[in-house]
């Protein structure tokens, strides 16, 4: 009958142990990240400057909103954060449908900021029936 001799050394013992701890240092790692990451996205502040500009007179009106935490001078400021929270960027906002009169008078809706955007509607009317509480100022 053959026999088997094993030889252990304290250099394999050692390997073993440096293995193990690396190993754990990289679950820890793995398992922290996420966590941190949806921490940090609620806690991102959003800062728009929305305007709206008639083509027309060429007056301007403008509001500051800021979302995470509700802020600015934005009179619906909670309804707009939350419809652009809901649909992931201005861009994307909608209103709800609505009547309204048919008068060209051609407004620009800008916003600054955390995002970017520019769009002209036929009226302040189809605005805010487009874009919802986010122009409705």
């Amino acid at each position: 009958m053959r026999g088997v001799l094993i030889i252990r050394t304290p250099g394999a013992a050692v390997h073993r142990t440096a293995l193990a701890l690396v190993a754990t240092a990289a679950l820890s790692l793995a398992f922290a990240a996420p966590a941190h990451a949806v921490q940090t996205e609620r806690t991102v502040t959003t800062s728009h400057t929305l305007s709206i500009r008639s083509l027309s007179s060429g007056e301007t009106r403008q509001v500051t909103l800021e979302c995470r935490p509700t802020g600015g001078n934005h009179p619906e400021a909670e309804k707009a954060c939350a419809a652009i929270t809901g649909a992931g960027s201005i861009a994307r906002t909608k209103g709800e449908d609505r009547p309204c009169p048919m008068i060209y008078d051609p407004v620009v809706a800008t916003a600054e900021g955390s995002e970017d955007y520019e769009e002209e509607f036929a009226n302040s009317c189809v605005l805010v029936g487009g874009k919802g509480a986010v122009y409705d100022f």
